[in-house]
């Protein structure tokens, strides 16, 4: 069959550090090794399209702040229709599946054009998101595009639970199907020695290494797991690996509270060194604080669990499920550093006990989290027209 993968958001480059980047090569690539003949068209990032990809990107239209960023969202949502359109005529597309963009109306019609089954994949509702974390002047025709897209696609592919409710609520016609995202097994299959992992990243031997991956984002939690630092022995330290606009209030906290030099920021490191760098630790944490409306299918967790460390975590949402109520990790009261201390404290404190645990949790990840079931679940959730097509 052939499978056109659409992401006009241009915050989602290809290729892209950001998780949301990663989760597009993944699933367009657990696609292609299904048998699938798969295109992929999205915003263009920094360097080569990774390896084994066909795509056509778009370069990305500039940065913009306010009202005019929306506007420029709406105008490159046109742009990209009338950009890919001969081209994805051309390759003739049986399944349209496109990552949900803010203002984003493409992926829906291109796949009317090809007379192509549209599935659409739902990280989290961005009309509301975005008013949430960044401002949104146009909320409600973002609002108004996001039901439209939502209720006029075969199917929803929601990554929790709980945004399939968020779903449910705003396009009551939907038709959604819960799909959590997944892990590149392939990437994880080969792990380094703890010490050979703290030479390539130049991490101290004997120190308690607690670790971090992803973008510093407020709704991340960070400033928890450096809080916590103040609770935890002086030999602890927390690695992140990752960078955002909050890491200077993050290094300010971690200054006021004197625990900076037990932070080692390493920034962005690239997604292939991912697998090597938990490697090195003594446990990994997701942080997340108490939010409302909480949806997330955190990438970062299903990479913890394949590389085999230890996971300490926030009991809250999809989290929650994965960790099996805590028999795969550590769940702790979200926004609680206090109790994620001592949750760190027993893990990195009894290695024996926590690696034969992570051991466990790393065999479970292989075994029902990789993205060729994620792709797999997405094709039959596709109802009908699919079916039949891959029969």
């Amino acid at each position: 069959m052939r499978i056109a993968v659409v992401c006009s958001d241009q915050g989602v480059r290809v290729p892209g550090a950001k998780g949301a980047s990663i989760h597009l090569t993944s699933i367009t690539r657990a696609f292609a090794a299904l048998g699938h003949e798969v295109r992929l068209y999205g915003v263009a990032g920094h360097g080569a399209v990774p390896e084994g990809i066909d795509a056509r990107l778009l370069p990305h239209p500039g940065r913009a702040t306010g009202l005019r960023r929306e506007v420029r969202k709406i105008r490159f949502t046109e742009h990209f229709l009338r950009a890919q359109a001969a081209d994805l005529r051309a390759f003739a597309p049986e399944l349209v599946y496109e990552r949900l963009a803010l203002f984003g109306t493409a992926g829906r019609r291109l796949a009317a054009m090809a007379d192509a089954v549209h599935v659409l994949e739902v990280n989290a509702l961005l009309s509301t998101e975005e008013a949430a974390w960044r401002g949104l002047r146009l909320q409600g025709l973002a609002q108004r595009r996001e039901r439209e897209v939502l209720e006029a696609a075969d199917r929803c592919i929601a990554v929790s639970a709980e945004t399939a409710v968020q779903i449910a609520r705003l396009a009551p016609r939907a038709r959604t199907t819960v799909v959590p995202n997944g892990v590149e097994l392939d990437l994880f299959a080969r792990l380094p020695s703890a010490q050979e992992a703290r030479r390539r990243f130049d991490l101290p031997r004997g120190a308690r290494l607690v670790g971090f991956t992803g973008a510093l984002r407020p709704w991340h939690g960070l400033d928890v797991a450096i809080r916590s630092l103040v609770h935890l022995d002086a030999d602890t330290m927390l690695v992140v690996a990752g960078d955002g606009a909050a890491r200077p209030e993050l290094e300010a906290l971690a200054a006021r509270l004197g625990v900076a030099s037990r932070v080692r920021w390493l920034g962005q490191i690239d997604h292939t060194s991912v697998p090597a760098f938990l490697a090195a630790l003594d446990a990994a944490v997701a942080p997340y604080p108490q939010l409302d409306g909480f949806a997330f299918s955190p990438l970062k967790l299903f990479e913890y669990l394949a590389a085999g460390v230890p996971v300490v975590a926030s009991d809250i949402g999809q989290v929650r499920e994965v960790l099996e109520h805590g028999r795969l990790g550590a769940l702790v009261p979200p926004g609680d550093d206090a109790a994620l201390a001592i949750a760190i404290a027993c893990a990195v404190g009894n290695p024996r006990r926590s690696r034969e645990l992570a051991t466990e949790a790393r065999g479970h990840a292989f075994a029902n989290f990789g993205w060729a079931d994620r792709a797999r679940s997405v094709l039959d959730a596709a109802e009908g027209r699919v079916d039949a097509l891959v029969g």
